[in-house]
């Protein structure tokens, strides 16, 4: 039975107990000396029982009470233990948690994105200080009288996910935002969180959630391997450009996705006022607001999905690498590009038009993506061609995406030979290979070919060695800059 009483130091009285959590139990409580109400979470008596577990738990509140200062972190006011229950004292949040009013379907635009913003900007200042939530979720956002959200939990976050094996009901009320890394065994970072609040974000747009599989396993199984549906097809007058500033925020590789969780708050923000004339001209004649989406998993890679102990927590899938970082192009483009700086391919063409007037690359990319996500590889492709060949020998991470999308899209338009060298260029930028390899594997078999033996010589494509300044040295064109 779930404990409805507690013992808690003589300056907390008058103690109502609030809510049970695999990790602990939480009651409302009138702290005596500050004459407040406080909320007080004690952990479970079964974790307390293991020393490594209370010293964990200690050490994650102590550093969540670093960060509990910002205005959407809920405030620690105390760390201590009492009759042998290590307990923290925190902030009142008495208007109920998101995942209350997720119950009641999604609120009204507006307000999600605010709470989105405001839940970007707890977790960018934790990060800043090294604390990673690993547990964003509707239930640990909490809203104040006011309608104030505070991310909660960054204290006992770790400690779950690390005896998750053994708290199998915490992990099944989790799966829901766990991040793909997270699923397949490895470390939680602040890409991990980013990925969980575009989770909620999708959540709190549509009131659906983006893999909404009936048990744990298939649920993780769809953050490694499968794609969401389209926000739109939930809602149909979300703007088209929020489905891509979604895609990019739940990117299997954790490098792909929005570079701070504040960026993917704006981006959405962004996408969300388009108008209908922005949502229903050419996407080639404007800037879209949503920068560059990696390539989805390998479903390949669903062969090798095994599950671990209890909580089928599922390990080595895939090996998924970081992007190198785009440096200030990233920044760039996570901002979003100016839409004037645009032009539609059919009057200005990228190879004739002024320099300071032609898309760039990332825009040229970017429009291309949406295009073949839609199905229409025939206009995508010209496209990515463009982004392709303005990047020369530039070794920038959106010649990857360019050249991994343009290999996708030929092989998508049944022209699978032509994909073929562009994949096999793609290769030679040296991250994220499993993916492109798969693409590549899956060109070949379309065109009828053999897979290439081990070692065989593709020189022909190889990038020129890079010089360290995002150029090759060998002979070609000079990438833009």
């Amino acid at each position: 039975m779930p404990a409805t009483s507690v013992d808690l130091p003589p300056r907390y009285s008058d103690a109502r107990h609030v809510a049970n959590g695999g990790m602990a139990a939480v009651y409302a409580a009138e702290d005596a000396v500050l004459g407040r109400r406080v909320a007080v979470k004690v952990l479970a008596a079964h974790v307390a029982e293991d020393p490594a577990s209370v010293h964990r738990f200690q050490r994650e509140a102590r550093a969540a009470a670093r960060v509990s200062q910002h205005p959407h972190v809920v405030t620690i006011y105390d760390v201590g233990e009492h009759g042998g229950l290590p307990f923290i004292v925190m902030e009142l949040m008495d208007g109920g948690s998101l995942a209350r009013v997720l119950r009641a379907g999604p609120p009204a635009r507006a307000l999600a994105l605010r709470w989105i913003a405001e839940a970007a900007s707890a977790l960018d200042a934790a990060h800043e200080r090294d604390v990673v939530h690993r547990d964003v979720k509707p239930g640990n956002l909490l809203l104040d009288g006011a309608g104030r959200l505070g991310v909660a939990d960054f204290g006992i976050a770790r400690l779950a996910y690390e005896t998750s094996v053994t708290l199998t009901g915490q992990v099944l009320g989790t799966a829901a935002y766990v991040a793909p890394e997270q699923v397949s065994g490895g470390d939680a970072t602040a890409a991990s969180d980013r990925y969980s609040l575009a989770v909620v974000a999708y959540e709190l747009l549509t009131g659906a959630r983006p893999y909404p599989g009936g048990t744990f396993a298939a649920q993780a199984r769809q953050h490694v391997d499968a794609q969401p549906a389209p926000a739109r097809s939930h809602v149909a007058d979300l703007p088209a450009a929020v489905d891509g500033v979604l895609a990019r925020g739940l990117a299997k590789d954790p490098g792909a996705r929005w570079p701070s969780a504040t960026a993917f708050a704006q981006a959405l923000e962004r996408a969300a006022d388009e108008d209908a004339t922005a949502v229903t001209r050419p996407l080639a004649a404007a800037a879209p607001a949503a920068p560059t989406p990696m390539p989805p998993a390998s479903r390949a890679g669903a062969k090798r999905w095994l599950p671990v102990a209890l909580v089928a927590l599922l390990v080595g899938l895939v090996g998924v690498f970081a992007l190198a970082s785009g440096g200030g192009e990233e920044e760039r483009r996570a901002t979003g590009p100016p839409r004037e700086t645009a032009e539609p391919r059919e009057t200005t063409p990228a190879a004739t038009a002024p320099a300071a007037q032609r898309p760039s690359v990332a825009q040229l990319n970017d429009q291309g993506f949406a295009l073949m996500n839609q199905g229409r590889y025939g206009e995508a492709i010209p496209l990515l061609q463009q982004a392709v060949e303005r990047c020369g020998d530039s070794r920038e991470t959106v010649c990857a995406y360019a050249l991994y999308n343009l290999g996708r899209a030929l092989r998508l338009a049944g022209r699978p030979e032509e994909a073929i060298p562009i994949l096999e260029r793609r290769l030679t930028y040296g991250n994220q290979t499993g993916v492109v390899q798969a693409e590549l594997d899956a060109a070949r078999r379309e065109a009828g070919a053999q897979t290439a033996p081990p070692g065989a010589d593709h020189s022909r494509e190889v990038e020129p060695e890079d010089d360290g300044k995002g150029r090759g040295k060998g002979k070609g064109k000079k990438g833009d800059d």
